[in-house]
């Protein structure tokens, strides 16, 4: 009996003295606050990881506080943020790849496909994860938003409405609106309310909760119910390169698997906003304007010819030489996607969440990653 609690007391005491494992918290930046599908995709990474960690590593979440969207690319370089929703057609000479997968908006109009096979084409293309790597991160995949509509301070709804309005846009969505006449203007995205307000853009295309989340319902007085074409370019769980090399295994594997439901959140969550302001844009500060035949009619011509543009504007423009093989590519992947996802609730983030785990992320081995 003497023995045991001697024994007893020298493990206690050996407990007692041991250093306690303290959570590592890690700073993520988003470009803006805002309630948002984004905001809760990311939310929902950051309890995954906290969860699978045991609490080990913890992310703090600062929306629009400590970089904006275009500080974020050179602030997880430098170390500024561990972590960051980094957008890639902010840094195109950079990030040509990124930008190529941006550029395909129009070849599919589920969100919930698009991201799945966004991130299948991301993870499986090398040059794609390698500029990312160059850049001083790591790439942990793409939420998908939309589709994107065109909001104005005038009302558009036919071809002869677009000739000489400004509106800011990038990517498939500038070319559709050189498409319709319109001219299509570079702008960030924190820039847009200040610009709409002062006149030196008319409207702006993007996802319709930012009629909300960047108050820009308060500058714009109608909106077009014409989809457009869908945003692959969130590249919403950028890590440091700086801070990827002194993560554990666990908080590594947890940071990618928790990235499939955070894509798959933020991803549903867009099209469900898209779907309620649309019922009741008003209440968003916007009146909805049906298209004339006109437009309606040009925008599915612009649809059709698109990847052509595509190909054509990446390889000769930005030098991406195999452009025609990474588009054909992604086209497969798409209807590979298409037919995944026909059988699920894709209305439910659970089920996509574990489609996009098991069939990308499971998959990605955290030494392949940089």
């Amino acid at each position: 009996m003497k023995l045991f609690k001697l024994t007893t007391l020298a493990a206690t005491a050996a407990i007692a003295l041991a250093p306690t494992v303290q959570a590592e918290t890690l700073r993520h930046a988003v470009g803006s606050a805002g309630v948002s599908g984004l905001i809760d995709g990311t939310e929902a990474w950051a309890d995954y990881i906290k969860d699978q960690t045991g609490g080990e590593t913890e992310i703090k979440i600062y929306a629009g506080s400590l970089l904006n969207f275009t500080e974020t690319f050179t602030g997880l370089r430098d170390g500024i943020a561990d972590s960051g929703f980094v957008v890639p057609a902010y840094h195109r000479a950079e990030l040509p790849y990124a930008n190529l997968l941006s550029d395909m908006g129009t070849a599919g109009v589920d969100p919930v496909a698009m991201a799945g096979a966004a991130n299948e084409f991301m993870f499986t293309c090398a040059p794609c994860l390698a500029e990312f790597n160059a850049a001083g991160q790591i790439f942990l995949g793409n939420t998908v938003t939309g589709p994107y509509y065109m909001y104005n301070q005038k009302p558009v709804k036919t071809l002869a409405d677009f000739e000489g309005i400004k509106v800011r846009g990038f990517g498939p969505f500038a070319r559709w609106l050189d498409a319709m006449g319109a001219s299509a203007v570079t702008l960030g995205a924190t820039d847009i309310y200040e610009s709409m307000s002062q006149g030196h853009i008319d409207g702006n295309v993007h996802t319709l909760e930012t009629l909300d989340t960047l108050s820009t319902g308060e500058v714009a007085d109608y909106a077009l119910n014409q989809p457009i074409a869908v945003f692959i370019g969130n590249t919403m769980f950028n890590v440091s390169a700086m801070t990827w090399a002194g993560l554990s295994d666990q908080t590594k594997r947890a940071m990618i698997d928790g990235a499939a439901i955070g894509h798959a959140i933020a991803t549903i969550d867009s099209v469900n906003q898209a779907e309620m302001i649309l019922a009741d844009p008003a209440a968003h500060g916007v009146e909805l304007l049906e298209p004339e035949d006109d437009v309606k009619e040009k925008s599915e011509a612009f649809r059709t010819s698109d990847m052509a543009s595509v190909v054509t504007l990446n390889r000769d423009d930005y030098g991406i030489a195999d452009a025609e093989t990474q588009v054909a590519r992604f086209q497969e992947l798409v209807a590979k996607w298409d037919a995944l996802v026909k059988d699920i609730d894709t209305s439910d983030p659970k089920v996509v969440g574990d489609l996009y785990l098991r069939e990308v992320f499971s998959k990605i081995d955290p030494a392949s990653l940089g």
